[in-house]
């Protein structure tokens, strides 16, 4: 493995992340295979990842549009920025294989060329993750730092799309590698905490707004003070008697919050009749929702009931069982109909012409 401690903060990993009009500037490999693509090979043959993507892309901002730099320029930016040059990286992938495939040479052996060099990127994302994850080093800790998550949600929220672009290779290959890391970074986010959102700013005192003119007599004040600390008491209480009791509110993650938006846009796009945009939205939300993972897009409505799991399982295990006795199914269907009785319910130990549970 090459050392992470490489950091190529002068790449633009973004080259790929754009829309292109132009055809590529195409290598003369008439007399073999060009010079600087057999560098960027040696490079990465060496693990100098961070070179190897610097070289790719000079090519690349050169207009040489070659499938054979992805691989190498890609897992430059994975190896210099871990988890957060996943969006990128795969938004980059994805622009690559559809919108911009036409832009992209060689003309004979591409889609050989581009089924190699992803295959190899993919899989060499997934044993960098497998690796580090097994040392559990300082590069596995920095990619478990808060910050870290919100660029993965972001990037798994893509799999699918990718995954439904991948299909222009016609192999099963990339698929596979491609399913293979999404569920490694799936598995690598549950270590990962979400950012704290942003405290609220506190709203001024209703009291300064209502404040005395200083012009005002003195005796005015004092009456008008009296009368303030005499009223904040009830003004909370009639306010907590109005509150709406609305339950437990769910943090939104921002795999959901990208779902709205991607919902609300394809809202948009139907009433001012662009169908054309919208039928790219349907497509992506209808394969988001065929494989709704609520882990992903709801992790702290369910992050308390795995916890509790772990820290039981040696306790909850045995019952799972006994599922088939009477106990567990009288329970369950009690559980079923009727959640509230279900709570207070108390078990006991079955007597002779007794119920079970005594309520």
């Amino acid at each position: 493995m090459g050392s992470p401690a490489l950091v190529v903060e002068a790449v633009d990993f973004t080259l790929l992340d754009a829309e292109f009009t132009s055809a590529p500037v195409p290598l003369d490999e008439s007399e073999g295979p060009d010079p600087r693509l057999e560098a960027i090979t040696g490079l990465v043959a060496k693990s100098e990842y961070a070179d190897a993507a610097r070289a790719a892309a000079v090519l690349l901002r050169a207009g040489v549009r070659d499938v054979r730099l992805v691989g190498p320029y890609l897992f430059g930016h994975f190896f210099a920025e871990g988890m957060k040059a996943l969006p990128v990286l795969f938004r980059s992938l994805k622009r690559t294989l559809t919108e911009n495939w036409d832009f992209f040479g060689p003309m004979e052996k591409k889609l050989v060329f581009a089924d190699t060099g992803l295959r190899w990127l993919l899989k060499m994302m997934g044993k960098h993750l497998e690796h580090h994850t097994r040392l559990k080093d300082a590069q596995w800790q920095a990619w478990c730092a808060p910050g870290s998550r919100e660029p993965i949600e972001e990037a798994l929220a893509l799999g699918d799309p990718l995954i439904a672009a991948l299909a222009i290779l016609q192999k099963g290959a990339c698929v596979d590698a491609m399913r293979t890391l999404l569920g490694a970074l799936r598995s690598h986010a549950q270590a990962v905490p979400f950012l704290p959102p942003p405290e609220e700013p506190q709203a001024a005192a209703p009291a300064l707004a209502a404040a005395p003119d200083e012009d005002d007599d003195e005796d005015e004040d004092d009456e008008g003070e009296e009368e303030e600390e005499a009223r904040p008491a009830p003004r909370k209480k009639a306010a907590r008697a109005e509150a709406p009791d609305t339950g437990p509110s769910v943090p939104m993650s921002p795999a959901l919050a990208q779902l709205v938006r991607k919902l609300s846009a394809f809202e948009a796009l139907v009433e001012r009749e662009d169908y054309t945009k919208a039928s790219v939205i349907a497509v992506d939300v209808l394969a988001t929702v065929e494989r709704f993972d609520p882990r992903v897009y709801l992790p702290q409505l369910f992050s308390g009931f795995f916890n509790g799991l772990a820290q039981h399982a040696e306790a909850i295990e045995p019952m799972l069982h006994n599922t088939e006795t009477l106990s567990f199914r009288a329970m369950d269907q009690l559980y079923r109909v009727d959640l509230d009785a279900f709570l207070v319910a108390q078990q006991r130990q079955p007597s002779r012409g007794g119920s079970e549970y005594d309520e």
